[in-house]
């Protein structure tokens, strides 16, 4: 039996024993279909997605900055660094093995590199950070999981809030490590983006680039779905619980 099931099983606190876990690891996706009763306002929503640039050092001479225009390390193609500026998070692998992952720190008005070339939306003054989560950060004191967080506009749908796409539930996701899931169907709203806006989600998928898996993720605002505010505290706790692993 893995250490972290025999925690959970004494009913000790899982966020003081996996401070440096990976919530992936914790997440079984295992939750029943929700009742009628677990299920609370309906949204209309389009989805769009969002992933984790893998990257290797060098070969390129475009550095990350922090907000205080100080290098952090690794140094990148354009297209790279303007990549993972509009993804919000990198992970970069060293000449000795090791791997560091990146994230959105906030803008500043200088060290600015133009992406136009690249996309609309503006990126060209992004800073990064370390992460604390191996998969990035989200908003506040949140970390990322994989194909489990989305970011939305906290107008339309507060962050915190549990989501449950009935059209996501039994999808099969063969992720990085060999590990095959069945999706549960929920989701946590755990992250934002400069163009999420209304009844805009955005998924987080990890190291995937594409999510035929989710084939309810359309990238355009008229191909809607329907999603539903989950209720269940069985749920919300569980999923807030992994997305404030430290």
């Amino acid at each position: 039996m893995k250490n972290w099931m025999l925690v959970l099983l004494l009913g000790l606190n899982v966020s003081t024993f996996a401070m440096e876990r990976d919530p992936l690891e914790l997440d079984q996706f295992d939750f029943p279909a929700p009742t009628q009763t677990d299920l609370g306002k309906k949204d209309t929503l389009w989805a769009t997605y969002y992933y984790l640039p893998e990257l290797k050092n060098g070969g390129g001479s475009y550095p990350l900055y922090n907000m205080k225009s100080e290098e952090l390390g690794p140094r990148l193609t354009h297209r790279q660094w303007c990549d993972s500026a509009m993804e919000g998070s990198v992970r970069v692998t060293f000449d000795n093995g090791e791997s560091h992952t990146y994230n959105y720190a906030g803008v500043t008005g200088d060290k600015t590199v133009d992406c136009k070339a690249y996309f609309k939306h503006d990126v060209s003054r992004t800073k990064f950070r370390m992460a604390n989560g191996p998969w990035g950060d989200g908003v506040d004191d949140y970390i990322l999981s994989p194909v489990r967080t989305v970011a939305t506009d906290p107008k339309v749908i507060p962050h915190g809030t549990i989501l449950y796409i009935p059209e996501a539930r039994g999808a099969e996701v063969v992720m990085p490590n060999g590990r095959k899931i069945i999706h549960d169907g929920f989701f946590f709203a755990g992250d934002k983006g400069g163009a999420i806006k209304g009844n805009h989600i955005d998924v987080y998928i990890g190291t995937f680039k594409k999510a035929p898996f989710f084939p309810w993720i359309k990238s355009n605002e008229t191909k809607t779905f329907t999603a539903f505010r989950v209720l269940d505290k069985k749920v919300i706790d569980r999923l807030t619980e992994l997305h404030l692993l430290r």
